[in-house]
Parts: C-alpha cells; structure tokens; sequence
C-alpha cells in the first residue's frame, strides 16, 4: 500500500520549476508526470510542432490542440506551493491586513476556509469560538505547520473542491471530459455542457483510487518475481575471475623481469668498460696535446713578448709625441700670456697717455679762454670809457690801438682746439685673448650653397650677419630712387624690406652689425642711421649737421662697428679721417689714418685693430683705432694674381681671427678672388675665385658652425662658403 509522508520531508525542490529554477507558478503536469510552470511550458510549445519533449526524461507527448491549456493542472503540486508560500509568509514575520480586524500586523495564522491570513487575536477567535467552529479544522498556525505532521491528504482535506467554472459559487460535483476535465456544477449539465461526457466526481474518483491502487499491488508482484540472487553470483564470480588473472599477469612479469635485469647488469658492466677506455684515451690524448701545447705556448709566448715589445714602443713614441705637443701648447699659452700681459701694460701706458695728453690739451685750452676773458674784460673796460668820454684827441690815439687788440682777440678766439667731448673719451684698441689650442679654419673648396634671392632688381653695397642664420643687407633699387636694407634667412626667402627715398642722389647704402638688435648703416652722400631689426624702424642723422668740417663734396663709403666700446666708425671718399659716433648717433671725434692710406673702401674692426680697403692704392692695411691718430700696424700681402690688377673691396674676419678680403679686378666683372689671411703674421693661407661681380663678403655664425657669405653686386645670389675649424 502506499503511504504518504509529511509535507516538512518533502524536498524544497520539489516544488520548483526545472525550466526557469524558481516556484512552480500555475504548473502543468505531462504524461511523463513531470511538471512545469504554465508560461514555461507554454515557451518550449512555441518551438515544437505537434509533439512536446519532456525537458527532464525526453519522453515525446502529443501537444493538445488547445496547447499548454489542454494539459492537466497539478492540482497536487500547486496545492504544495500555496502551502510553501503561506508557510515562508508565516516565518517572514511580514506585515499584513489581517482578515479577521482588517488591522497591518503581523500575521501568525492562515484560514483556508477564509482563503487570507489571520493576526494572533483573530487566530484564537477562530479556534475557540463556537460560531466560528466549521472553520477550526482549516486554520493553521507556523506552530502547526512546524511540529504537526501535515500530509498532502490533510492539506488537501482543508480545502474545499474547487468552484464551477461557470458559476464559482457553486461547488462542482461534476467534471466534463470533452472540456478537459473541467469542474462544473450540475446547472451546468443541463445547459452548455449538455450531451457531454460527465462525470460524477465522487464516483470517479472512488473508481480511480481502485485502479491506482491494484496498478500499485501489480508493480509489487512483478517486483518480487523477479531473480535478485543472479548479480550477486555474477558480481562474485568476476571477483575470482579477476583475481586469477591479476595473479598470472604478476608471474609472467616477473620472470620478465628477471630476464630484463640481466641484461640490465650486463650493459652496466659494458659501460664501465668503455668508461674505462675512454678514460685511458682522454689520458693519452691529454698527454699528447700537452707536449704540443707546451712548445705552442713557447712559440706564442715569443710573438707576445715580441708583439708587447713594439706596442710598449709605438705607446712610448705616441705619449711621447702628445707630450711634446702639449709642451708645446704650453709654451704657446705661455707666450700668450706674455704677450697679453705686454699688451695689457702697453694698453694701459696708452689709456695713460691719451689721459695725460688730453688733461694738457683742456688746461691749455683752460688757460687760453681764461686769457681771452681776461682781454675781453680789459678792451670792454677801455671801450666803454672812451665811448662814454668826450675827449676826441683820447678816442683818436686809443681807438686805433683798442682795434688792433680787437683783431688779436678775435684771432686767438678762432684758434682751433679739439671738441671738448672728445677730449673726455680715451680710445683703446683691446686685443681679445682665447687661452685655448689655436684654431685652424680653412675655408671649403666648393660653394655649399647657392643661395637666389626673390627680387633680383636690386644692387647689394653692404651686408651683415644678424644672428640665427639671418642676414642683413643693403644698397639701392635698380630704378636709383631708393635705398634699402632687408633681411634674408639662409634659403633667400625675404623676412623685413625696409626702403627708404634718398633724393636725387645715387643711394649707395652700407651696413655693419652694432649690437643684437641693431644694425648701423650709412648712405651716400652724408646719412647715418640705426636701423632696429626687431620692428623695421629706423633713425637717422646728416653727418653734415654734426660736423661742420664735413666737405660738401665728400660722400659716406664704409661703416665700421667697435663692439668694445660700442662705437660707430664711417670712413669717407678721399680722406684718411674715419668719423667716429657713439651707439645713439652722437659724433665724438676724428681718427685720421695714416699718410700711406688714401681713402677706405671698406674698413671692419678685428682684434682691436681697423682693417682698412684702400681701393685707390689697391692694398690693404692694418691700422690702430686708439687716440686720434691711427698707427700703421701691418699690410696684407697682394696674391699674385695673374691679369688685371686688383684692388680690395671688402673686408671682415672669423670668430678665430682669420681675415678675409674680396679683391677685384680693376676691370668690373673681369675677375674676383677670396683671400684668407693668418690672424698673426697677415700671410695668405687660401685663394678662392668667386664670382666676377662679386662684391661685398661677410661671415654668418649658424646652429652648424661659421660661413662665410659672398655676395653679387646685382644680388641675384649669394655663395655660401664653409668654415671648416679645426685644433
């Protein structure tokens, strides 16, 4: 017989969905008796086409035509579910309308007579009160649910059968089967279910229970029929079959074994033999590649000692060498030092002579108008005495005397003295001294770069380095209405173009770098100006309407800049003076050149020292800038140069003191060479041909090293030459 069991021993999964894992919600049972949540069931039936398959067992069963509807509800497992969920509602301690007060408490009971929950109060109303009697056995407390043992035939026995379909208030005694078991009341048999196959539930059921029950006594029998000795004698019988052949198998490995083992040991003994052998022969060969070995070490030992013996020399004669090259050096920073200290007192002997001859110079000129003052008081005296006399025969003797001191007086008056100002500045030229190897530069056998300008309509007088790679340059248009200055880069391209109208005078312009922002500039026939890189402006004075000495007939040819004491030099056709102005345009005074000189072409300050172009007497000269009278220092050598003869027309000098000179044929655009000259001695180092309408050369200083520039006359190009500095 079949028993039932206690709802508390039911396994928790028991009552949950395979398909989704959660409570079964409205579940439908299958032929295979395995059940599911409706919507669940209804999913897989969506993807099937007449026949389902049971997602646990793989059993196939007939979709009804109606679907997932027509398939039982398990009314077994639904009524287990409400029961697991009242119980956790019970347990949770969750806030609740009771049914009975209508109060949001706690609940702590359930009435499946009322179908809701109960508070404590109403549960105790319910169990003891006498009206409340047919509703004692439907009421449960979680004190119940928890010691009482509660079948699924109790819980079932506290429900009442369910309600018509079509009139829920009525109880159904009937079920129709062409409706799909469904519960109906017996109104219901007379009208829309009439003609039906129905069933009497109570009948059916008693029916049913019969069945199951003698299914169940049948399984029972057929299960006891059965042979249940047959496995254990098989199960034993394999037993001893397994152990007799596990037994042969350990004897025939191990006379295999045995027989492994004596050929193990034999092998071993063979490998000791040949160790032995092997031996013996690394022995003799050992002993004999010994002896060989020896006598090589002796012979390579020879080569060593003989190979060291030479290296030790070359060693020798190379520090030996560098020794006497940095005695040398020595002795040369030696005698640089001398001469800079010879120099230096020489420099500073001049300073006191220039001081000494410029304090004679102001006291004379000191005493000389404190004498005119004294005169002029004396004959200011007298005239005023014989104006105011009227003695005739006194004003006729005295008058003609007083004229003669008048004439006296305005002579001495006249007497030339030099400009104060320039008496108060000393000009020293300081020769700069690197104590350091001396450097070689040798200037590079061909051009680097050829370097075309945007506007060629230009003809280039004067041209200076700027920094960063940028050149400044200067002349006049070809139309001869204006000067200009611009300013390149190294690829030609035009950064600032600055033109200025000169009159009807042919605008020659020159330029010289002054400081890191300025570039000094003069212009036929008489200007000076300071043209300012950074916003193209430019200032400007008449040399005339300074020095009133200045000829009417001269006219401006080359500019100098002294960046040691930041002065301005501007040198003039046919005289030896050079006009000297401060860095604001002030004019301070004369250097004349010495009597060999004519005029400057071209004039560069280098090492304290002028370096002068006389275009006319086509040399070039190296000449003091202290005092006010320029000393012969030197002459460069003329290349010998075959053909026309030439003449210096531009002048300047490397970071190292090396001197460069364009010199031209006297014939324009008949020829050109650059000439290197050694800073000390004035010899030619390097001849260069350049271009035939070359005319003006300055050396740039770039993020690579020095070059130096050459420029054409009509500014079509310029050459660029490098510097290449060696120790």
């Amino acid at each position: 017989m079949a028993t039932t069991s206690p709802l508390k021993d039911i396994d928790d999964k028991f009552c949950l969905c395979s398909i989704c894992l959660e409570q079964l919600k409205e579940p439908k049972q299958l032929p295979c008796l395995h059940r599911y949540c409706k919507d669940c069931l209804s999913s897989i039936i969506q993807r099937c086409y007449d026949v389902i398959q049971c997602p646990e067992c793989r059993e196939e069963s007939q979709i009804p035509t109606n679907g997932v509807d027509g398939f039982k509800t398990d009314f077994y497992s639904k009524s287990l579910v409400e029961y697991v969920q009242i119980q956790q509602s019970l347990k949770s301690d969750e806030i609740r309308e009771c049914y009975g007060c209508s109060k949001l408490v706690r609940v702590a009971a359930y009435c499946f007579k009322c179908n809701d929950f109960l508070c404590k109060d109403c549960h105790n109303f319910h169990v003891t009160n006498k009206m409340m009697k047919d509703h004692q056995k439907y009421t449960l407390s979680l004190e119940d649910m928890e010691t009482k043992n509660i079948t699924i035939e109790k819980l079932a026995s506290m429900r009442d059968a369910p309600g018509c379909n079509t009139h829920p208030e009525k109880i159904s005694e009937l079920y129709c089967e062409t409706c799909g078991n469904l519960p109906i009341c017996v109104a219901c048999m007379h009208g829309e279910h009439k003609g039906h196959n129905l069933h009497e539930v109570k009948a059916l059921a008693k029916l049913k229970r019969k069945q199951l029950s003698q299914k169940l006594k049948t399984l029972e029998d057929i299960n006891k029929d059965k042979d249940v000795t047959g496995p254990r004698q098989a199960k034993e019988e394999l037993t001893l079959n397994v152990g007799i052949k596990k037994t042969t198998l350990i004897w025939e490995h191990n006379q295999a074994d045995a027989k492994i083992m004596k050929k193990i040991q034999h092998t071993e003994g063979r490998i000791q033999q040949v160790e032995q052998e092997k031996q013996h022969t690394e022995k003799k060969i050992f002993d004999s590649l010994q002896t060989e070995m020896e006598h090589e070490i002796q012979e390579v030992k020879k080569k060593y000692e003989e190979i060291f013996r030479v290296k030790k020399l070359e060693v020798t004669e190379t520090f030996k060498a560098r020794k006497s090259s940095l005695e040398k050096e020595l002795a040369e920073f030696r005698e640089q030092r001398e001469r800079f200290e010879r120099d230096m007192k020489e420099l500073l002997e001049s300073i006191e002579e220039q001081l000494n001859k410029n304090m004679e110079t102001i006291e004379e000129m000191s005493q000389h108008f404190d004498n005119i003052k004294k005169r002029f008081q004396t004959l200011n005296v007298m005239a005023s005495s014989i104006l105011a006399s009227d003695n005739d025969w006194l004003a006729v003797q005295c008058i003609p005397d007083m004229f003669t001191a008048a004439a006296n007086l305005m002579k001495d008056l006249k007497k030339d003295f030099p400009e104060l100002k320039t008496l108060t500045v000393v000009t020293v030229s300081y020769k700069q001294y690197s104590f350091r190897k001396p450097s070689v530069t040798k200037i590079s056998n061909e051009v680097k770069k050829k370097v075309n300008l945007n506007n060629p309509y230009r003809y280039v007088f004067g041209m200076t380095s700027i920094g960063d790679g940028k050149i400044a340059i200067s002349g006049y248009t070809s139309d001869f209405e204006a000067s200009f200055i611009i300013v390149i880069d190294m690829n030609g391209r035009i950064l600032q173009d600055k033109k200025m109208n000169t009159g009807e005078y042919q605008p020659s312009r020159y330029c010289k770098l002054l400081s890191q922002h300025k570039v000094s500039s003069v212009c036929e026939p008489n200007e000076i100006g300071l043209y300012d890189v950074r916003d193209c402006s430019y200032i400007k004075k008449n040399i005339s309407d300074v020095i009133n000495s200045w000829p009417k007939d001269r006219y401006v040819t080359c500019v100098a800049t002294d960046p040691f004491n930041n002065h301005i030099l501007v040198g003039g056709y046919d005289s030896r003076d050079v006009y000297v102005f401060d860095d604001q345009l002030n004019y301070l005074h004369i250097l004349t050149l010495p009597e060999m000189i004519k005029w400057p072409r071209d004039i560069t300050v280098s090492d304290g020292h002028l370096l002068v172009c006389d275009y006319m007497r086509e040399k070039c000269y190296v000449t003091t800038t202290d005092g006010l009278e320029s000393k012969l220092v030197g002459e460069f050598m003329k290349p010998n140069l075959e053909g026309s003869n030439f003449k210096p027309i531009s002048v300047c000098n490397d970071k190292n003191g090396f001197i460069y000179v364009l010199w031209m044929s006297h014939k324009f655009s008949s020829g050109c060479f650059l000439v290197q000259y050694d800073q000390e001695d004035s010899q030619v180092l390097t001849v260069r041909e350049v271009d035939g309408k070359a005319t003006v050369l300055t050396v740039i200083e770039t993020s690579e090293g020095e070059n130096l520039v050459v420029a054409t006359f009509n500014s079509q190009r310029i050459d660029v030459y490098d510097l290449i500095t060696k120790e």
